[in-house]
């Protein structure tokens, strides 16, 4: 069924444009559905980005947000789901506030998605975080001197990771989650962009297979298919499954 707030048509000119993308440049697409320029949102923080990825999922009829991790603990899938409405908004700007840790006042501002996409490229978790510091840290001063923000000790740069996440709420949706196999309990990093690609990645390929259906039972184009009513589209779906009278 297409989305009940997404034109059946856009859905599948969403998923056009979106296929084949990297994974930022895929999910500043989706988040610019609601009619915004995706260059425009290329500088937000991550998490008025995955806002607006959010209201395409409820766009697309989506309520759980319904994903697996693997538990680190013995490598089996565990299942979860989170309730879009419970996670916190990022739907307005925060100034971001200078950190004073240990002797250290670090300026920093939230990472983008330029940001992100750069740390992907990164060879490991620890590599990432030293290219994202190095982007958003964007002065830093101890007692004696200025420093580089990768330079920072490890106390100062855990100030300003929560400094970052409690300004940005949405820049990383961190979910409990225990594992049914295992009983281990670990923490799974939901991507908002690539669940939601899933979503519309999934809608856009049956309504293809309804356009494939009815274009050889009937001739239809496929604009004459998607314009058709969901409820008439699939009357005409299960009439084609049934033996002539």
């Amino acid at each position: 069924m297409p989305a009940p707030g997404l034109p059946t048509a856009a859905t599948l000119d969403l998923w056009q444009a979106a296929e084949g993308l990297a994974p930022v440049e895929r999910s500043l697409v989706l988040a610019a559905a609601g009619g915004e320029d995706p260059a425009a949102l290329r500088g937000l923080p991550i998490g008025r980005r995955n806002a607006r990825l959010l209201a395409l999922h409820a766009a697309l009829g989506g309520r759980l947000l319904e994903a697996t991790a693997p538990c680190p603990s013995c490598g089996e899938l565990a299942e979860f789901a989170v309730d879009p409405e419970a996670l916190p908004r990022s739907d307005e700007p925060v100034e971001p506030v200078p950190v004073e840790a240990d002797g250290f006042v670090v300026s920093w501002r939230p990472p983008d998605s330029d940001d992100v996409a750069a740390a992907m490229s990164a060879g490991d978790a620890v590599a990432a975080e030293r290219l994202l510091l190095s982007r958003c840290v964007t002065a830093a001063a101890g007692s004696d001197a200025t420093v580089d923000g990768t330079a920072l000790p490890a106390p100062v740069r855990a100030a300003v990771d929560r400094a970052m996440a409690e300004a940005d709420p949405l820049g990383e949706v961190l979910i409990d989650v225990a594992c049914p196999t295992c009983g281990a309990a670990f923490v799974a990093d939901l991507d908002v962009g690539d669940f939601v690609w899933a979503e519309v990645r999934a809608r856009a390929w049956r309504l293809l297979q309804d356009v494939h259906v009815l274009a050889r039972a009937y001739g239809w184009t496929e604009a004459e298919v998607l314009a058709l009513g969901d409820r008439r589209r699939a009357a005409y779906l299960e009439l084609v499954g049934q033996p002539e009278p």
